[in-house]
């Protein structure tokens, strides 16, 4: 929301017009066609990377299999909540951690997202 000022030639007057910018939000629904897959492949690349972590730093901090489990298990439920593009970007973005190498920095955008999406779909 902003203000704009306008003044009128005969009164000399200042006059506030208040005007509301609605942030359009992208959505992006996924077909339900297409859901079960987006949802597989994305589960199976975190579950890829979190492995990946887990071995990396297993020893040092002393992580579990407990600690694995738990991470897969909320994993899942997070990525079988993801109805919209924009929801798995949300999804990547709260696993930032898991994308270290360079290639993967663009995958926070919505476009990154989507280019993720299809990489994995090849």
């Amino acid at each position: 929301m902003y203000i704009r000022l306008t003044q009128t030639n005969l009164e000399k007057r200042t006059n506030f017009r208040i005007f509301k910018h609605n942030k359009k939000e992208t959505n992006m629904k996924i077909n339900i066609e297409n859901k079960q897959r987006i949802h597989d492949v994305l589960i199976t690349d975190l579950q890829r990377r979190i492995f990946k972590q887990y071995n990396a730093r297993k020893d040092e901090f002393n992580l579990t299999d407990e600690d694995y489990d738990n991470q897969n298990t909320v994993l899942y439920s997070d990525v079988m909540k993801c109805n919209t593009l924009n929801d798995v970007n949300e999804l990547l973005c709260s696993n930032v951690d898991l994308f270290d190498d360079y290639d993967s920095i663009n995958v926070f955008t919505l476009d990154g997202t989507m280019n993720y999406l299809f990489k994995l779909l090849r």
